[in-house]
């Protein structure tokens, strides 16, 4: 099999995000694009639940998951609280070291450490528990900070759609301006602009194992 992805082998493929919708906005047509060639697997570290606000906000993340093609029980979804992660360490870490014998995988996506609180813990965290893994960290647009991606995966104006259609399934964060059509489309056009590439995701990898 042929991916051009040398060092994510046969998979599986790991995201890592921690609040729903994160690897969404991150990864998702990645997710997409390589949704029948490797199996991929999701863990979310929070429900973000503890706001009432964000009671079918579980149930958005698995419609947006399944609108990229990520089958239900490759979805892990931890019990952490959003915004106390950095009491939680070993905790998170030893559920992601757990879940990580049982997937097993080859290449793991988490999130840059950028501004957000949990992000930094969870970037940190993965580190730890994948250290003879291949890493890659994505970035979230409103949490970024000085953001030096160098690896471009080009991805195409249907992996794009499908991208904004499951993040369209959150009807929870309705009116946000992050989660736009327009400002998806637009970072995924500007992130090839570099690159030369018409539309893709934007990553850094941290280390990479062949």
């Amino acid at each position: 099999m042929s991916l051009n992805f040398d060092f994510v082998k046969e998979g599986p493929i790991l995201f890592i995000g921690c609040h729903p919708d994160d690897v969404e906005i991150g990864c998702g047509g990645v997710i997409h694009k390589l949704k029948n060639k490797v199996p991929i697997y999701i863990i979310t570290l929070s429900k973000n639940s503890k706001n009432p606000n964000n009671k079918n906000l579980v149930k958005e993340h698995l419609e947006s998951l399944k609108t990229l093609g990520v089958k239900k029980q490759n979805i892990i979804l931890g019990d952490f609280i959003t915004r106390e992660f950095s009491y939680s360490r070993q905790e998170i870490l030893d559920f992601l070291v757990t879940e990580g014998k049982k997937i097993n995988p080859t290449c793991i996506f988490t999130h840059s450490s950028d501004l957000h609180q949990d992000h930094q813990i969870c970037h940190q965290e993965t580190l730890r528990a994948f250290r003879n893994k291949s890493i890659l960290e994505f970035f979230i647009s409103r949490s970024m900070h000085n953001p030096k991606p160098s690896l471009f995966i080009e991805i195409d104006k249907k992996n794009l759609d499908k991208k904004i259609k499951a993040l369209s399934k959150f009807k929870t964060y309705q009116g946000k301006n992050y989660i736009t059509s327009e400002a998806i489309s637009s970072l995924c056009k500007s992130w090839g602009i570099k690159a030369e590439i018409p539309i893709c995701e934007a990553f850094n990898p941290i280390s990479i194992i062949i």
